[in-house]
């Protein structure tokens, strides 16, 4: 059978872990990897990972090609979007979290790949898809989004609760992870909100998310009664996602529980997963799904406001997602 070919434009965390998961799957073949920093640095970064450990193969760079075990995929170092040439490439995986707008990513079909995946929340004439919440609904755009990996997170909890209970508003807080558009030191920072500007190591900043504005696309009797924040915590790695919403119907913490289990060994399996012990953030790096249910936490108060709590590595349960995507769209 004929493997899916992807390119990956943007070899940063996501692009990284997106690839240690396709360079596994016999089913995909990774043609190629284009970003603007050094080739060694490159293979030096995907060998070596603070957070993932070492890559348990040998990764070598030499003529411009990154040999991985025995696989060969060509390495390209090009600013130009339109300098790049697509020979048979089914899927442009866009990981620069640069290009989101339809009109920067239709060269990229105007140079031969059939279909361009963008790794995070893209402009609002793309259309988005996450597995497991709408996933069917996709018919063969050449350029779509999958969306964040906070959205990836939520989407799936929020479309449960929908279906059985009827969300009329939600305030959602992820206690996230830093990420390198933070700062290690307090310096300056090009970014709107301030606070960015401070250590990342040291300090709970509170950010700016666009998880609100993604939920809205997928509930929009919901615009306008979505509230969400990003707060940035000391950690290296995994966020926990405090969601509360108001609900039509009444139900209580054993109901509410008993379905996202059945759900997550059904229509859910591979997104959303059950934490079955008292466990930490760290517990879940490296874990696949797109959120995992604390459901010790699940609290209902007067039957109608509900909390619950969910985890995720947002880096590597999101790159997992992803790669769904990648095969489900080819």
């Amino acid at each position: 059978m004929r493997k899916i070919r992807v390119f990956i434009n943007g070899f940063g965390r996501i692009g990284r872990a997106a690839l240690r998961i396709m360079i596994e799957d016999e089913a995909i073949e990774v043609v190629g990897i284009n970003d603007i920093y050094d080739f060694k640095q490159m293979a030096t970064l995907f060998k070596y990972d603070s957070i993932y450990g070492s890559y348990h193969d040998s990764v070598l760079v030499e003529n411009n090609t990154i040999m991985i075990g025995a696989k060969r995929i060509k390495l390209y170092h090009e600013k130009e979007p339109s300098k790049l040439h697509f020979e048979d490439v089914d899927i442009l995986l866009q990981c620069t979290g640069i290009f989101l707008s339809k009109e920067a990513n239709s060269i990229y079909l105007k140079n031969g790949a059939k279909k361009v995946l963008i790794s995070a929340p893209a402009e609002a004439d793309i259309p988005t898809f996450v597995m497991q919440v709408n996933h069917q609904e996709y018919q063969e755009q050449t350029i779509l989004s999958n969306s964040s990996c906070s959205a990836n997170a939520i989407l799936p909890i929020m479309d449960i609760i929908e279906k059985s209970f009827h969300i009329e508003n939600a305030s959602m807080s992820m206690f996230h992870s830093y990420t390198a558009y933070q700062s290690l030191l307090d310096v300056k920072h090009y970014s709107k909100d301030i606070r960015r500007s401070r250590s990342a190591t040291q300090n709970i900043q509170p950010l700016v998310s666009s998880a609100a504005k993604e939920c809205e696309k997928f509930f929009p009797h919901l615009k306008g009664k979505l509230y969400a924040k990003s707060i940035r915590l000391p950690v290296a790695a995994c966020t926990l996602y405090d969601i509360t919403l108001t609900l039509s119907k009444k139900t209580d913490k054993d109901t509410v529980n008993k379905l996202f289990t059945q759900k997550s060994y059904n229509d859910f399996i591979d997104m959303l997963d059950i934490a079955h012990d008292f466990s930490v953030s760290t517990d879940f790096i490296g874990n696949r799904h797109g959120a995992i249910m604390d459901l010790a936490l699940t609290q209902v108060v007067g039957g109608d406001l509900l909390k619950v709590f969910a985890w995720q590595d947002n880096e590597y349960g999101y790159a997992y997602q992803l790669v769904r995507m990648v095969k489900h769209i080819s």
